[in-house]
């Protein structure tokens, strides 16, 4: 199990990501640069993954899913860790 800060016990590293991406991505998904940053319908090419922001994954399922909830969470996690909520997150 892994533990975020502010409790949640998630039940494996996919889990805490989708966790931390509830606290963190705002409903209109426009990070804290200004752009907007949001998985990207998927192309004519199963198993392609990108987001709106044109970053893409390099390998192949499931490794570029996590490739792109890790773009996403460093595009929205602030520095001090407090989430939508109010609440500390890690």
């Amino acid at each position: 199990m892994d533990r975020c800060a502010c409790g949640y016990e998630a039940s494996g590293p996919r889990d805490k990501a989708d966790h931390l991406g509830e606290v963190f991505i705002p409903l209109d998904d426009v990070a804290p640069d200004g752009r907007a940053h949001a998985e990207a319908a998927r192309e004519v090419t199963f198993g392609s993954l990108a987001c709106v922001c044109g970053f893409a994954p390099a390998g192949p399922l499931p490794a570029s899913a996590d490739e792109l909830d890790a773009h996403l969470l460093l595009a929205f996690t602030p520095a001090d860790g407090v989430g939508l909520d109010g609440r500390q997150h890690r």
